[in-house]
């Protein structure tokens, strides 16, 4: 039964791509304020700060496993990172919510994720730090480390790119 559920969702949701696109809340920020800094571990095993990223156009992206709106942006924003990354010195990072890293692992290999994903474990960066409360949730940060654009919900390839253009 969950198996037909989840079906029915995605299928819903890929009939209401544009729409939400549409709708997806949006929040400009005019004046810019500095990101919060965290640490996460990636895939790798490697810590990551944010701060190493400074120099980089940024966009951070908040998803989960278990949630279809996640998994059907995520190829987009793999071909948004393989196309922009080295070209406009720009970053996709996928902020992983509280799901174990064998499971994230397979998730990305399954899926051929070529962008960073970090774990939040503990759900602190998300919840507390950038006050994400849906998934997918999306900020656009800048290269001196300003948050300039976030927005929750799920947004077309197009949508995100001209997100960006404003900040490359």
């Amino acid at each position: 039964m969950t198996v037909i559920t989840l079906g029915l969702a995605a299928w819903r949701w890929n009939q209401n791509r544009q729409l939400l696109a549409q709708q997806s809340r949006s929040t400009p920020s005019p004046a810019a304020v500095l990101a919060p800094e965290f640490s996460l571990m990636s895939l790798d095993g490697t810590p990551l700060r944010l701060s190493d990223l400074r120099g980089k156009v940024v966009l951070l992206n908040f998803w989960a496993t278990w949630c279809p709106p996640c998994i059907s942006e995520m190829p987009d924003l793999n071909a948004l990172y393989r196309q922009y990354g080295n070209e406009k010195n720009f970053v996709v990072a996928g902020v992983n919510l509280r799901e174990p890293p064998a499971e994230v692992a397979s998730f990305a290999r399954q899926r051929g994720i070529t962008f960073p994903l970090l774990l939040d474990r503990d759900g602190d960066v998300t919840g507390r730090d950038y006050r994400i409360r849906t998934l997918p949730a999306s900020v656009i940060i800048d290269r001196e480390g300003r948050i300039r654009d976030s927005w929750s919900g799920p947004l077309l390839r197009e949508a995100v790119v001209a997100r960006l253009e404003k900040v490359w």
